[in-house]
């Protein structure tokens, strides 16, 4: 009785074991190679001009704003924004935007917490400018599954791994934050 026991555990483990599918390991200079024919195609068929970062990265500024020419970010600083998220068409969904049109009630966002993508992107404009990116998803979420993030109708939407994103977003301030001084 105990050796059938000992036997069935282990054929159960074994099953487990090779049911066990492990998926390949992430190579991000693959997946942006591959973004970018995709995000390429997208921009050709839909007569867009746009720029490109040597990231991948590709931004249409709409708007430049006004203020200094150059905006040099701190991590801490914080951006107070406006914005609609949708995925790359042909399947273009709106995933993620802020819910006023009323500047003064737009959330605030400290910069090193945004995705690199909007990092890379709001370096273009300055306050009061409005820019288009479309952000590579070796910029954004990379290989993860998103998921829960309320879209339109407060319907819950999950974003595929390696998803290209298409952002507009109006930059409506940046409010200087120098992190303070650390004694060595």
């Amino acid at each position: 009785m105990l050796k059938s026991k000992i036997i069935l555990l282990f054929i159960a483990a074994a099953c487990s074991f090779a049911a066990c599918k492990t998926d390949p390991a992430y190579d991000q200079a693959t997946q942006a190679a591959i973004d970018d024919g995709i995000i390429k195609k997208f921009l050709a068929d839909s007569n867009i001009v746009a720029g490109k970062t040597p990231d991948g990265l590709y931004y249409q500024v709409i708007k430049q704003g006004t203020g200094t020419s150059d905006i040099v970010y701190n991590p801490t600083d914080t951006i107070k924004l406006r914005y609609v998220g949708r995925t790359l068409p042909p399947k273009s969904i709106v995933y993620d935007s802020t819910l006023t049109l009323i500047d003064s009630l737009a959330p605030i966002f400290i910069y090193n917490t945004a995705m690199i993508g909007w990092q890379e992107g709001l370096k273009f404009i300055r306050p009061g400018g409005t820019i288009r990116l479309i952000i590579p998803s070796t910029l954004a979420y990379q290989n993860t599954v998103v998921s829960a993030l309320p879209g339109a109708n407060n319907t819950p939407v999950f974003l595929p791994a390696n998803t290209i994103l298409d952002f507009r977003i109006k930059l409506i301030s940046v409010k200087k934050v120098i992190p303070p001084k650390t004694s060595n």
